[in-house]
C-alpha cells in the first residue's frame, strides 16, 4: 500500500524501484531529494466479535529499507452512540483492542490518534455498509505466467453472495498456513561436551512443523458490471507448483471485506499506482485523499483509510496429493547434502565443532566404519534446515487444523 507523488514516497515502491532499476543495463542510485514525513493509517474493525486492529507508520525515504513504525501513540474507535474502544501497541506500529467488540449497524465510528508527540489526527465518521457473505473457496490447476515465465500451479478461487440489490465494493485478505516437514526425522542430536561429542534423545520432536503468513496485495472485487452482483470464481491467491509451501498440506483462511464505495476507490488508486506499469506514468495522480484527517494542522498531509466493514471468512484445506503425484513434490529449497567431517583429524574436529555449535549443521545418524562419497568421519550431518522445521515453524498444531 503506497504512493508516489513527486518527493514522497511511502511504503511500496521501495520494492518496485529495487527490482525495476536492478534490471537496467547500468544501475544507479536513487535518494529522496526532499522528504516530507506523513502518518500512515491502516485500520478496518468489523462486525466480528474479535479483537480489532489498527496499524500506524510513517512514509519513507527511498534509500530506507522499511517503513518506520509510530509507536507510543493514544489509540482509541469512539461511536457516536457512546461507545469508546481503546487500544494498546504491541510494537512494530500495531495497536490492538484492550477488549474484543463487534462494530453495531446504525453507529458511525470514527478513529482518534494522539502520537507520542502530541499530534492529533482523527478519522471522518463512518458505519458499515453492505453485506458480505462468502459461498465457497476452490482451488483449481491452471498456469500463470510468473516474471515472464508460464508456470503450473494451483489457484484459490472465492465465490460470493450478495444478498442485496445494491452493487458490492469488496477487499480480502487471507491468511495461509502450511505444513513444513524436514528432509530427514532424526529422533537424536549431536553435542560437544567436555571436549568429547555424544548423541543424545531430543527433548521434542521436529521434523513437522507449521507456518502461517498473512496476504500483502490489495485484492479487491465490485459488481458494479454484474447482472446478479455476485462474485464468481474470483482469484485471490495462486500458487506455483515449484512453491514448497504446497508440498505437504496447505490451508488458506479468506476474509471478504465490504466497502463503500468511497472505501473501494481510495483502495483502487492504491492498488493502481502500485503497479510497475503506473510507476513513471506522465498522469500522476496526486495525493491520495483518504478519511483521515490532522485535527492540528489541516494543511497536514495523511494517508489512509478508516473503514467499518461487514467481513464474512471461510476457510479451505488441501494436500499436495489432491492435486498432483507424489513423485513431483518440490524438493527442499536447501542443500541436504550428507556429509561426514572427518575425525579425528585436527581440521575435520574443529569445522565439526563449528557446525555444532553454531546451529548450522546437525546430526543425522551415526556412520558404520566405512568410506564413502559423504566422507570418512564417525557422524553424518546435514543442514540444520534440512532437520529442525522449528526454524521456520512451530510444532504446535494450530486448533483448525485437519488431516
Amino acid at each position: 500500500m503506497f504512493f508516489k507523488n513527486r518527493n514522497l514516497v511511502i511504503a511500496g515502491y521501495l520494492g518496485l524501484l529495487t527490482l525495476l532499476f536492478q534490471a537496467c543495463v547500468e544501475p544507479f542510485d536513487i535518494e529522496t531529494e526532499i522528504f516530507e514525513s506523513a502518518l500512515v493509517v491502516e485500520g478496518t474493525i468489523t462486525n466480528q466479535l474479535e479483537t480489532q486492529e489498527i496499524k500506524l507508520s510513517r512514509t519513507f525515504r527511498l534509500e530506507s529499507d522499511r517503513p518506520a513504525p509510530e509507536n507510543g501513540a493514544k489509540v482509541k474507535v469512539v461511536g457516536d452512540n457512546g461507545s469508546e474502544y481503546d487500544f494498546d501497541s504491541i510494537g512494530e506500529g500495531i495497536y490492538k483492542s484492550n477488549n474484543p467488540f463487534e462494530a453495531q449497524q446504525g453507529v458511525n465510528y470514527s478513529l482518534n490518534i494522539t502520537t507520542i508527540g502530541g499530534r492529533n489526527y482523527a478519522s471522518q465518521p463512518t458505519m458499515l455498509s453492505g453485506t458480505s457473505t462468502i459461498d465457497n473457496i476452490s482451488a483449481i490447476k491452471t498456469s500463470q505466467s510468473i516474471n515472464g515465465q508460464v508456470q503450473d500451479g494451483i489457484a484459490i478461487l472465492v465465490n460470493s453472495k450478495n444478498t442485496t440489490s445494491n452493487n458490492g465494493y469488496y477487499r480480502y485478505s487471507y491468511n495461509e498456513t502450511y505444513e513444513v516437514r524436514s528432509t530427514y526425522n532424526v529422533p537424536n542430536k549431536l553435542i560437544f561436551k567436555d571436549s568429547v561429542f555424544e548423541i543424545v534423545s531430543k527433548d521434542k520432536q521436529d521434523n513437522i512443523c507449521y507456518t502461517s503468513k498473512n496476504s500483502q496485495d490489495i485484492i479487491l472485487a465490485n459488481t458494479n458490471m454484474l447482472d446478479n452482483n455476485n462474485i464468481d470464481k474470483l482469484p485471490v491467491r495462486f500458487i506455483a507448483k515449484s512453491n514448497r509451501i504446497l508440498a505437504f498440506r496447505y490451508s488458506i483462511l479468506v476474509k471478504q471485506f465490504s466497502l463503500s464505495r468511497e472505501a473501494y476507490e481510495f483502495y483502487d488508486i492504491l492498488n493502481e499506482i502500485s503497479s510497475s506499469e503506473s510507476l513513471f506514468s506522465q498522469n500522476q495522480p496526486g495525493f491520495i485523499n483518504g478519511n483521515v484527517y490532522s485535527v492540528d494542522n489541516p494543511k497536514e498531509k495523511v494517508i489512509g483509510y478508516f473503514s467499518v466493514a461487514p467481513v464474512d471468512s471461510k476457510r479451505f484445506f488441501f494436500s499436495f496429493t489432491d492435486f498432483y503425484d507424489v513423485s513431483e513434490r518440490p524438493p527442499s529449497e536447501f542443500d541436504c547434502t550428507i556429509t561426514r567431517p572427518e575425525y579425528p583429524a585436527d581440521m575435520g574436529v574443529a569445522r565439526l565443532i563449528l557446525l555444532i555449535r553454531s546451529g548450522a549443521a546437525q546430526l543425522v545418524a551415526r556412520a558404520d566404519g566405512s568410506v564413502s562419497e559423504e566422507g570418512s568421519g564417525p557422524y553424518r550431518i546435514a543442514d540444520s534446515r534440512c532437520i529442525d522445521c522449528t526454524l521456520y515453524g512451530t510444532t504446535e498444531v494450530p486448533e483448525f487444523w485437519t488431516e
